[in-house]
């Protein structure tokens, strides 16, 4: 008798390849999870977050920014910024400068902001938009060694404010030797093209110019080590919303897709690295300059918005291959996705014209139906057919709902149950109850048999519901 052969596919845990085709994926890959991420403690494959909306303005929310200092949220709608410690009650701050998507940073206990104009402040008990007068124009912000430093998208010079003060802008030549003065350095002094975006990269800064040019800043100004030197000229950065550094890599999203920089052993140096190889080929075709990287460090996650599309791509950065490369997975959201913030109180996302938070206890999106789908290898029977003898199917219930798992042939509808809440924590009369006291936290199906299939390629829709995968494998013979 043939012994029986297994397809385990280890709940996808290397996410999505579109690098090969469908037939040519490893089982542990997949060519659709859509609503999916991986869990940020134990890694299991499972459905997106619900989004619960908390603030609906009168426009575009463009911008959101959380300054701990004060336990206040700043959020622009057009071209006004507004704070609010709740999104029950919003003061008006002031107009911004400028006409692109504000960026903020901390100097000290004083928010930054840099819209494309002059650079301004939040200034007084945090109630009032202040413009700097002597500040350039200024596209993004960030600090460095006690330093604004800021740079415009019209040009390639990169600016830093004196020591210990963001105000104050003016190079005095006859104080040239006072090291503590503004400062500023042309990046690819006569090379064509204007700054893109400025991030960090261990000791160095790394500047992304027009037509693929990169260069790193190593040093400080006043430094004898204080250098502009290149390291690439194919570092395609499309936007100042598209590069995002952590720890010891610096990551950028263009129209080569989505690739980063890491350090070298060398001091100083930095080599390049494609990190998102498993979809860069649908990246590419779908970037434009609107495309956006966003950290979730409570998630582990960068969020990857090619264009203006509520279509997001989340790559999740812990190292599973072999080369230090993380998993992809997809979600769409009910509007396009502007801003995300990520506090003590939860993930924030700035969405069309609503402001919603990130929910687990719930399975929809600013109402809406969240519809998870997931779809692995399609694989080609090597003789005349393969033939499914059974399959095993294992999901842990967060939310309850039901699903269609399809193997080969044979589709069959699982309900998912899930634990409710304990009769001590209840807070509605026991016989106005509609669902048991108890359900089951996991949902187990097994099913002999698969019949006689040509090809045999394994999904699950949840069309209702929220689930963690735990394993979904098959047993089959060639014939």
């Amino acid at each position: 008798m043939a012994q029986f052969l297994t397809r385990s596919h280890q709940a996808f845990c290397y996410g999505l390849n579109w690098s090969r085709n469908a037939e040519a994926i490893n089982d542990n890959e997949a060519v659709t999870l859509q609503n999916c991420e991986f869990d940020v403690e134990d890694g299991g494959l499972r459905t997106a977050d619900g989004i619960r909306p908390v603030y609906t303005a009168n426009g575009i929310v463009t911008s959101l920014f959380f300054d701990r200092t004060c336990d206040t949220y700043y959020f622009s709608v057009n071209d006004t910024l507004y704070a609010t410690a709740d999104f029950a009650k919003t003061t008006k701050l002031g107009t911004l400068t400028g006409k692109a998507r504000p960026h903020y940073t901390m100097f000290g206990t004083t928010c930054l902001v840099a819209s494309g104009g002059k650079l301004q402040k939040i200034a007084g008990n945090h109630e009032a938009l202040e413009t700097i007068a002597d500040a350039p124009n200024a596209s993004a912000v960030t600090v460095r060694s006690g330093r604004a430093v800021v740079f415009s998208t019209d040009s390639d010079l990169l600016s830093y404010s004196a020591i210990g003060d963001a105000s104050s802008w003016k190079y005095d030549a006859e104080h040239a030797q006072d090291i503590s003065q503004p400062q500023s350095v042309n990046i690819g002094y006569k090379d064509k093209g204007a700054l893109v975006a400025v991030d960090f990269l261990s000791k160095v800064l790394v500047c992304y110019k027009e037509d693929g040019r990169a260069y790193k800043v190593v040093g400080e100004p006043g430094d004898t080590d204080f250098a502009v030197e290149p390291i690439s000229q194919t570092a395609y950065c499309m936007s100042p919303d598209a590069a995002v550094n952590i720890d010891s890599k610096s990551y950028y999203l263009g129209s080569s897709g989505f690739n980063s920089f890491i350090p070298t052993n060398d001091y100083g140096d930095i080599a390049p690295f494609q990190e998102g190889i498993n979809i860069n080929g649908q990246l590419m075709r779908n970037m434009d300059k609107d495309c956006q990287l966003w950290h979730v460090p409570s998630k582990k996650q960068i969020w990857i918005k090619p264009q203006e599309l509520p279509l997001i791509y989340i790559y999740h950065y812990v190292p599973r291959y072999s080369d230090g490369r993380g998993a992809f997975t997809s979600r769409t959201i009910s509007a396009v996705v502007h801003d995300i913030c990520d506090c003590e109180n939860g993930v924030y996302l700035a969405y069309g014209n609503t402001i919603g938070i990130l929910d687990h206890r719930i399975d929809t999106d600013n109402g809406a139906q969240i519809v998870t789908s997931i779809v692995g290898a399609n694989r080609l029977a090597n003789k005349h057919s393969i033939l499914v003898m059974n399959r095993l199917f294992v999901t842990y219930n967060r939310i309850p709902g039901y699903g269609l798992v399809t193997c080969g042939k044979k589709t069959k509808r699982i309900e998912f149950g899930s634990s409710s809440t304990s009769i001590y924590d209840a807070d509605t009369p026991i016989d106005s109850a509609d669902t048991p006291i108890y359900m089951q936290d996991y949902a187990r199906s097994y099913r002999v048999g698969g019949g006689s299939n040509k090809s045999v390629q394994i999904s699950l829709i949840v069309p209702k519901g929220a689930i963690s995968l735990r394993q979904f494998d098959y047993e089959y013979l060639e014939v």
